[in-house]
């Protein structure tokens, strides 16, 4: 494997898969269960932990509340919201290439380990990755800035021969704070706001490698 190639780390939702449907779908369903009303557009909960939504959406209850609510979530998604999925266009094709030329791959995911790893496989592309880092239950914290500084320190990666891609501010925040260079997914769910953060946006996954190639 060539040594000049820098790592790549990949966000999952947004960034290497549609589950928009699956996500916000189980959203509803919590949602409507509880009576709790009209919470306006769904999409800002995409890409944060499952802990901070729950946080917002139950801002005056205990934390009892909020792990039902997220366990419940969970149990839905793994019912059926993970299935409710898809593949973006042009990105299975940019992944394989992208292994074949020899960069190391990764994906770091708030998204349970379990799921992240259970939808790979499930789309036959689990293979193409070095390690798949996803949130876990017993993580002290569940931020994407503290997750990805695990994948990076598990795996001796430099921030100075790394790249972070993803669709959301959380990504790009996460990036920068562990001082990695971020490139946005300009074919996520990113406004135009939060991909203007990032230190470059590949519009089309077809694209992408124009930016990382050393």
């Amino acid at each position: 494997m060539p040594q000049s190639l820098p790592a790549l780390i990949f966000d999952l939702d947004g960034t290497i898969t549609d589950s928009k449907p699956g996500i916000l779908g189980c959203l509803r369903k919590v949602i409507d269960a509880r009576n709790m009303g009209d919470q306006g557009s769904l999409d800002r909960f995409i890409g944060p932990p499952v802990e901070e939504w729950a946080a917002e959406l139950l801002p005056g209850a205990c934390e009892d509340e909020r792990v039902t609510l997220a366990r419940d979530y969970r149990a839905c998604y793994d019912l059926e919201g993970w299935k409710n999925n898809s593949v973006f266009p042009g990105v299975r094709e940019m992944l394989a290439k992208l292994h074949q030329q020899g960069f190391p791959l990764y994906v770091c995911t708030s998204k349970q380990q379990h799921f992240a790893v259970r939808i790979l496989d499930a789309f036959q592309l689990s293979g193409l990755f070095t390690a798949i880092h996803g949130d876990k239950a017993e993580y002290a914290s569940h931020s994407k800035i503290d997750l990805l500084a695990n994948l990076l320190r598990e795996h001796s990666l430099a921030p100075a021969s790394t790249w972070m891609i993803g669709d959301r501010s959380f990504d790009i925040d996460a990036a920068h704070a562990n001082r990695l260079r971020c490139l946005a997914a300009g074919w996520g769910y990113g406004s135009p706001e939060e991909c203007a953060q990032a230190d470059a946006v590949a519009p089309t996954p077809a694209q992408l490698a124009a930016f990382v190639l050393p």
